[in-house]
């Protein structure tokens, strides 16, 4: 993962004149998965992307995104139970990936694109009722992980198809599964995917 922090970071800050900048953002639907239970988040992502050209039909395009999450039920977090209530979460996102370009007139293209992406957790907490984990009463907040037994890090994997207008906007729907169990120190597994869609203004 350190590789892939690098390689993206030094991609970034290769001279502006190779790349077009852009600044996205758009809606994220997570669906958290423990076992055979599965509890949903609704957000946003913002941030910064890059894009390389590789060749006339396929580029590079790294970034740095800003993630949050909200749940009004809470989520799953494996050995720590379900805990009710609101969950909300922030991620810094840091994908690397590639994506290959149909033409279909001089100011419109499709697009695929596909590769990994470096999740992060920057805070998880989650406001609850009754009792939970030791904490009781209607204002009592979780850090889901204080407890060390849910982990902060995951590679997720996936892909998803696009569209760039007049190389000023470029619209994308995608998918992401998440590769590592974030249940630490458990049998149980626990797996994060999440659909995104949004908009991108390039410059």
């Amino acid at each position: 993962m350190k590789k892939l922090f690098a390689i993206a970071a030094g991609l970034m800050l290769i001279g502006t004149t190779a790349f077009a900048q852009s600044f996205g953002a758009g809606y994220v639907q997570s669906t958290q998965k423990f076992n055979k239970t599965a509890s949903t988040a609704n957000g946003f992502y913002a941030g910064f992307g890059y894009t390389a050209e590789i060749l006339p039909f396929l580029s590079l395009n790294p970034g740095i995104y800003y993630e949050f999450l909200t749940a009004k039920d809470g989520l799953s977090f494996g050995s720590l139970a379900s805990v009710s209530g609101k969950t909300t979460e922030h991620y810094v996102n840091v994908p690397l990936q590639l994506s290959l370009s149909l033409p279909l007139a001089p100011t419109f293209k499709m697009f695929l694109y596909g590769g990994p992406t470096a999740n992060i957790g920057i805070a998880s907490t989650t406001k609850v009722t009754g009792k939970v984990l030791g904490f009781e009463g209607e204002e009592s907040k979780v850090n889901n992980y204080e407890k060390g037994e849910y982990n902060r890090f995951d590679i997720m994997l996936g892909g998803g198809i696009g569209a760039e207008v007049a190389k000023r906007v470029r619209l994308t729907v995608g998918y992401d599964f998440g590769m590592l169990d974030r249940a630490k120190n458990s049998d149980d597994v626990l797996k994060r995917n999440r659909l995104t869609a949004g908009a991108a203004f390039i410059f």
